[in-house]
């Protein structure tokens, strides 16, 4: 049987569009608007098509500026300092003088936070900048301590630990491209942390396997189940959406509306995510939440 929309679920677009509208007029959601999402409704014409975009709306994964903000406090209140605490370097008697630290102008201070662009083997689009200017301007972290990966090999020796901030841990393959032409390998006597704000279990297998030398300190951690296109445990094949399509329909249905409006199509690995950040979209997110052509209208920003 071909993609359908099942009995159950027509009408299903109109129910989540407007729980989605509540979330924009309430500012749940920041950085869509309604006008961004009409445009993008519009590129759904038929009854199956827009099932297929009610489906990705209500399985939206979105992280607007005030959730961003909470999983950077996360990661500096609790999750970096534990990690500090143990290798021992915390000399701090609470978690305020260190966050007081951050701020300050030391040059100093072992500890350098780095934004991880995207590799030259990936043109990804993200950059590094960006995430350090998150967390600049959420914590006030000093520009003394922050350092671009191309100046990586010009720091004192008195830093001993490198933290490597990103949005999104996918495959892991970026990362390990990164690492690799960074030579992040070789700093001898230097603690190498990295800390997405999530992270996909199948990245952190990879990182573990080809960099064992590496902490990773993910705030969330994504897996197989966040997958759009994951299939019932109970019923392999069937789509676990609506439990009633196969997951080899929805996936060629998908493929055809990209063809259609020459945006990517799925590729062999893609992790299939229905996530996005309201500063950026990750490459491991479905193209039709992010791609933007002469024949499709974007929601989320890439």
């Amino acid at each position: 049987m071909v993609f359908h929309v099942p009995d159950a679920n027509y009408g299903l677009l109109e129910d989540v569009l407007e729980r989605f509208r509540v979330l924009l007029k309430k500012s749940a959601i920041t950085g869509i608007d309604e006008t961004r999402l009409d445009r993008w409704i519009s590129n759904f014409r038929t009854d199956e098509e827009n099932y297929l975009a009610a489906c990705m709306l209500n399985r939206l994964i979105y992280r607007s500026q005030a959730m961003i903000d909470s999983s950077i406090d996360h990661l500096l209140h609790c999750l970096l300092p534990t990690y500090l605490r143990e290798i021992g370097h915390f000399p701090h008697p609470d978690i305020e003088s260190f966050l007081k630290v951050l701020q300050l102008n030391d040059s100093g201070y072992p500890i350098r936070i780095v934004g991880v662009d995207g590799s030259r083997a990936f043109d990804t689009g993200k950059s590094g900048a960006l995430i350090i200017r998150q967390y600049k301007r959420r914590a006030g972290i000093s520009k003394f301590l922050t350092c671009r990966p191309d100046a990586l090999g010009e720091l004192s020796k008195k830093v001993r630990c490198l933290v490597f901030v990103d949005d999104m841990l996918g495959t892991g393959t970026q990362f390990d491209t990164f690492a690799k032409e960074h030579a992040l390998h070789e700093k001898e006597g230097v603690h190498i942390v990295y800390c997405p704000l999530i992270a996909h279990s199948e990245g952190l297998k990879t990182l573990k396997d080809n960099c064992p030398w590496l902490t990773v300190l993910p705030v969330e951690i994504f897996d197989g189940q966040h997958n759009f296109f994951c299939e019932l445990k109970v019923r392999p094949g069937i789509w676990g959406v609506d439990g009633v399509n196969t997951v080899d329909d929805v996936k060629g249905f998908y493929n055809r509306i990209a063809a259609k409006h020459e945006i990517p199509k799925l590729g062999k690995f893609d992790l299939g995510l229905v996530l996005g950040f309201e500063h950026s979209t990750p490459n491991n997110s479905l193209s039709m939440l992010w791609a933007s052509s002469g024949k499709w209208a974007a929601l989320l920003t890439r």
